[in-house]
């Protein structure tokens, strides 16, 4: 089974490194321990990259996009209409050398695979990455705030797709809102390599409260409110010593890093920037927060819970899937300061909670989101839609 998974950005160094880029390597690399024949397909961004390239030991391919044309001022739609040109001029021109295609988002790539599959015989799966406000279907229905034409044909497309995994329930509403049949929505959560996390064992507290963040600097995952937060537990618990680590990349940290300042906690935040491997800052932190306006199914948010951290996340679709808030960690209203600095005070300041809900976290993602059951889903649905000829 030769299989192609198709990502607008995978490793790219002028990007910063999203949950998807990381967990569609994760995946591939245990599909290729199940003996599927995998390929990862991309745009090439920066000039000089190579067009063949191994990342993790999975194959890259990377067609022209017109490199940092995006950046241009004014040329942002020219190189999208330009990346999905040359993606399906990939797709046709190597036809020969694959059997499925699995489009790792439902974004500009998608209707570009189900087309391509259509014409070519293929069978193609998309992935719906996230809902809600910076939901794949509300961005490919805005075309990226308006820049982008023929939004209506895209949406359109996704109808024909042999199956949309959608990574939650309110994914698979807004799937079916457009007119994607329910029987080709399939629900395949995001997997964690339990086998290879160290789960937290002392919840005690040392000098500081660690208190982690994993994630893009961007609006949609809510740090500012997690500042202003952080603002609040730092006035309400004096005679506790605070560290934030924010673990991360994106355009918006000077902002970030201004609204630390201006709320005089610069001194209690850690900008960590980009990291290969969270893992070590993970386990040595007391408390996981994730605030985020819009997930899909957070692979931080797995990995924190699978390193037995108490974690508090907003209420909304993805995260409330996961967590049962006071059974395997904490849920806070969306853009709510004062209900999440609450949430960190509570489990900085009993230890018991702390290890009741880091202990309950790790043992609901170990028996339900591993990866490696997952990765045994996709090779089922591939087989499955393969065998439909």
């Amino acid at each position: 089974m030769k299989v192609l998974i198709v990502l607008r950005y995978f490793y790219c160094p002028s990007e910063s490194i999203g949950g998807a880029e990381r967990q569609a390597l994760k995946l591939a690399q245990r599909l290729i321990e199940r003996g599927v024949d995998v390929t990862v397909v991309s745009g090439q961004w920066e000039r000089g990259q190579p067009r063949r390239d191994e990342v993790g030991g999975v194959p890259v391919h990377r067609h022209f996009t017109g490199w940092g044309t995006s950046r241009l001022r004014g040329m942002g739609r020219i190189s999208q209409y330009l990346y999905m040109l040359t993606l399906f001029l990939y797709l046709v021109g190597h036809r020969n050398e694959y059997d499925f295609i699995h489009c790792h988002s439902a974004m500009f790539s998608a209707p570009v695979v189900v087309l391509a599959g259509r014409l070519l015989h293929k069978k193609t799966l998309v992935r719906a990455m996230a809902s809600g406000v910076w939901g794949d279907i509300k961005r490919l229905r805005e075309g990226e705030g308006g820049s982008i034409w023929g939004t209506r044909w895209m949406v359109n497309q996704l109808q024909d797709a042999d199956a949309i995994v959608a990574l939650n329930p309110q994914v698979a509403v807004e799937l079916t809102e457009i007119g994607v049949a329910p029987d080709r929505i399939v629900h395949i959560p995001n997997g964690v390599e339990v086998e290879h996390i160290r789960r937290k064992t002392d919840y005690g507290l040392g000098r500081e409260v660690d208190v982690a963040f994993v994630g893009r600097l961007h609006p949609q995952k809510g740090v500012d409110t997690l500042l202003a937060a952080l603002r609040h537990v730092y006035e309400e618990h004096p005679h506790l010593f605070w560290r934030l680590r924010l673990v991360g990349s994106g355009s918006r940290r000077p902002q970030f890093e201004a609204l630390a300042r201006q709320l005089l906690v610069e001194q209690t935040v850690e900008f960590m920037g980009e990291v290969d491997d969270p893992f070590p800052i993970l386990e040595r932190s007391d408390i996981f927060v994730l605030p985020s306006r819009s997930e899909g199914m957070s692979n931080a948010l797995l990995e924190a819970m699978a390193h037995g951290l108490p974690c508090i996340a907003t209420d909304i679709p993805g995260n409330n899937d996961i967590i049962t808030s006071g059974r395997n960690g904490l849920l806070v209203h969306l853009d709510d300061e004062d209900d999440l600095a609450s949430a960190i005070g509570r489990l900085a300041t009993d230890q018991g909670l702390r290890e009741r809900l880091g202990r309950e976290a790790a043992r609901c993602v170990e028996e339900t989101y591993s990866l490696a059951v997952t990765a045994d889903r996709y090779v089922g649905l591939y087989t499955t839609l393969l065998q439909g000829d």
